[in-house]
C-alpha cells in the first residue's frame, strides 16, 4: 500500500506543479454514490457512550473540513452548524466547500502537497481509492461513537467513513397512468410488474423508465440492482466474494427485465438515458413507473404520485434492501488532531452528548434526505406526504448499496450497464451477460 500511495502522490504532485495550485475540478464519480456497505438497519436502540480517544480533544485547536456540503445547502446553513460547535466546545472547524464533482479532486490534491484537511466527505464511489492510498484514518481509534451510526462504511474490517445523511432511492408511480391503464394497484411482486406494465404500455403509455446512459452510469446501481437487493438478492454470497456467474437469482433478475424490454415496457432510449432525464420525463408524466431519490420529490408536486418500495420477487417475505447514496464523512490519516475531528462527527450524529440528534436531524430535513443517526428525529411535516410515508418504509426496511467501496466502481457500473444494454437488446445472452460482470467485479481492484 506504502509503494501505491507513493507512486500516486508523486503523479499528483508532478499535475500540480503542471496546473499550478490546481484545487478542483476533473474526475467525477457516481452519484451514489457506491458500497459494499452491509445491510444497515434503519435507527433505533439507545446508544453506548462514546469512547474515549488518546489523546483527548482540547480546546483552541482548529480542524478542516472538506466537503460538498455546504455547496448544497441553504447560504450559512453548515457554518451555523459548526459555529454552534465551537461555542461548545472552543474547536474551531474550518468550512472548505466546492462543488461535488470538484471535490475529490481537491482531496486528493491536498493529499499530494500535505494540505489534506482532517474532515474530508467521501462519495462511497472513492471509499476503496482513498483506504488504498492510506488517506483515511480508523475511525473507531480516533474516537468516532459508532453505536450512533445505522452504517459505517469499512474496508479490510477497519471502519473508515461514517454517513451522515442517506439519500434513498423509492420507485414512484404515476397514479393517472395506472388508473387509465385499468392497472388497480401498485404492483408488489414481480408477476404484478409485468402485468401491470403491459397494460399500461396496451393502453399507450410508457411504463418503466431504466437509465442505461453512461455518462453516470447508475441506472445498473439505483434501478437494476436495486430491484435485486429488495428481494435480498445481492451481488455477494455469504462469505462477502462476488457470486454473480450461474447465480440463477441475478439470471432471473436479468430475465424480469428482459421481459419488460420484449413487452414494450421500457422507457424508449433507455441506452443513452441519464437520472436527471429519467426524472424529468417522470416529472412530465411521461411514463407510470421510475426510481429515482427522493430528495427528488418535490419535483412531483403536479403528479398525482406514490413513492413506493420496489417490488419483489415472487414469494420473497423478507426486509427489502432500499439503494441509498450518502454525504458520508471520514477522517484523514494524516490529521494531527483526529480526537477532535472525531468529536466533530460525533456532535453530526449524536450532538454534544451522543443524545441529542438534532444536528442529524436537521440536516436530514433541510436536505429531503433520511438521518444515518440512529437518534435523530427529522421534522418531516414541511414535506410531501409521499416522502413521509417513504421514510416509515425506510425504517422498516435496510439500506443497501453493494457498489460503496468497490474499487473502480465507476468503471465496472459502466462495463456492466453496456453489457446489460446488449442482452436487453438480444446481442447477448444471459448466461454470457452474468459470466462478464464476474470478471469485472474479481478485476476490479486488480
Amino acid at each position: 500500500m506504502k509503494n501505491a500511495m507513493k507512486k500516486y502522490l508523486a503523479l499528483a504532485l508532478a499535475l500540480l506543479m503542471v496546473l499550478s495550485l490546481v484545487a478542483c475540478g476533473g474526475e467525477t464519480a457516481p452519484a451514489t454514490e457506491a458500497p459494499a456497505a452491509d445491510p444497515a438497519p434503519a435507527p433505533e436502540a439507545d446508544p453506548a457512550p462514546a469512547p474515549e480517544a488518546d489523546p483527548a480533544p482540547a480546546e483552541g485547536v482548529t480542524i478542516k473540513f472538506q466537503q460538498w456540503w455546504g455547496v448544497e445547502l441553504p447560504e450559512g446553513y453548515l457554518q451555523g452548524i459548526a459555529d454552534d460547535f465551537e461555542a461548545e466546545t472552543g474547536i474551531k472547524v474550518e468550512l472548505i466547500s466546492a462543488p461535488w464533482s470538484d471535490t475529490k479532486t481537491a482531496i486528493t490534491a491536498g493529499a499530494a502537497n500535505g494540505t489534506i484537511a482532517d474532515v474530508i466527505s467521501v462519495d462511497g464511489a472513492w471509499l476503496a481509492e482513498f483506504s488504498e492510498m492510506g488517506l483515511l484514518a480508523d475511525l473507531e481509534a480516533a474516537g468516532l461513537n459508532t453505536e450512533l451510526a445505522g452504517d459505517v462504511w469499512s474496508v479490510n474490517g477497519v471502519k473508515h467513513v461514517v454517513p451522515v445523511n442517506n439519500f434513498t432511492y423509492p420507485m414512484y408511480v404515476n397514479m393517472d397512468i395506472l388508473n387509465a391503464s385499468g392497472v388497480e394497484a401498485i404492483p408488489t411482486t414481480w408477476t404484478e410488474l409485468v402485468d401491470a406494465c403491459k397494460k399500461i404500455a396496451d393502453a399507450g403509455y410508457s411504463a418503466f423508465a431504466l437509465n442505461l446512459g453512461v455518462t453516470n452510469a447508475n441506472g445498473i446501481q439505483n434501478v437494476f440492482m436495486h430491484t435485486g437487493w429488495a428481494s435480498g438478492i445481492g451481488l455477494k454470497n455469504e462469505a462477502g466474494e462476488y457470486d454473480v456467474a450461474g447465480n440463477e437469482d441475478i439470471k432471473a433478475l436479468a430475465e424480469l427485465y428482459k421481459t419488460l424490454y420484449d413487452n414494450g415496457c421500457l422507457y424508449a432510449g433507455m441506452s443513452t438515458l441519464e437520472e436527471a432525464e429519467m426524472t424529468s420525463n417522470f416529472a412530465a408524466g411521461n411514463c407510470a413507473f421510475t426510481v429515482a431519490s427522493a430528495a427528488t420529490m418535490g419535483e412531483f408536486s403536479n403528479l398525482d404520485f406514490e413513492a413506493a418500495l420496489i417490488p419483489v420477487k415472487d414469494g420473497y417475505e423478507g426486509q427489502s434492501g432500499i439503494c441509498y447514496a450518502s454525504w458520508a464523512a471520514g477522517i484523514s490519516e494524516a490529521s494531527e488532531h483526529k480526537a477532535e475531528a472525531a468529536q466533530w462527527l460525533n456532535y453530526l450524529l449524536g450532538g454534544i452528548d451522543g443524545t441529542d440528534g438534532s444536528v442529524s436531524a436537521g440536516l436530514a430535513s433541510t436536505q429531503t434526505a433520511f438521518p444515518n443517526s440512529k437518534i435523530a428525529n427529522p421534522d418531516y411535516s414541511a414535506t410531501p406526504a409521499q416522502f413521509q410515508s417513504f421514510y416509515e418504509l425506510y425504517k422498516e426496511n435496510y439500506v443497501i448499496n453493494e457498489f460503496i467501496g468497490l474499487p473502480n466502481a465507476s468503471s465496472v457500473m459502466t462495463d456492466m450497464t453496456n453489457d446489460l444494454v446488449l442482452y436487453l437488446e438480444g446481442d447477448l445472452d444471459v448466461d454470457t451477460l452474468l459470466n462478464n460482470w464476474q470478471g469485472y467485479l474479481d478485476n476490479a481492484g486488480a
